[in-house]
């Protein structure tokens, strides 16, 4: 993952923020994998706490206005956090990678959303600069011809 300047990320969108943090989790969390399959175990604590607290940092930014979604989302990060904590202590591979799994599904779908949600709003701002440009000339409308 590349390294953002500071200005980057303060003028980035929430959802380009929890992108992001999606994306720093996996990177993280397939480190820690390979380093497990190396014994290197003090990385993969490292690499393993990071995870956690990415996973503190999207909860905290969940919005519960969205309802039922926004309640399983943190369902899934509290899930998440305490088996990688437990996958961390058993030194379990087979844990790490379900969780890899969750976490990856959930930034496909964040991922298509956004995009999605841009493209929608692109197409409306589009639409709405194109009528503000017609001109009607309401004298010379007359409905009942």
């Amino acid at each position: 993952m590349r390294a953002y300047e500071e200005k980057e990320i303060l003028d980035m969108k929430p959802e380009q923020l929890t992108s992001l943090l999606y994306k720093a989790f996996l990177e993280k969390l397939t480190e820690a994998i390979k380093f497990l399959d190396e014994k290197n175990y003090i990385a993969v604590n490292y690499l393993l706490q990071d995870c956690n607290e990415i996973l503190y940092r999207l909860g905290a930014g969940i919005n519960y206005k969205a309802g039922l979604i926004a309640d399983h989302l943190e369902a899934l990060y509290n899930f998440s956090a305490e088996q990688l904590t437990t996958a961390n202590f058993r030194k379990d591979k087979n844990m790490m990678i379900d969780v890899k799994e969750i976490i990856s599904n959930i930034s496909e779908g964040w991922d298509k959303a956004v995009y999605s949600n841009a493209k929608e709003h692109n197409i409306h701002k589009n639409l709405n600069s194109y009528e503000s440009h017609l001109y009607y000339d309401t004298g010379n409308l007359d409905i009942m011809e």
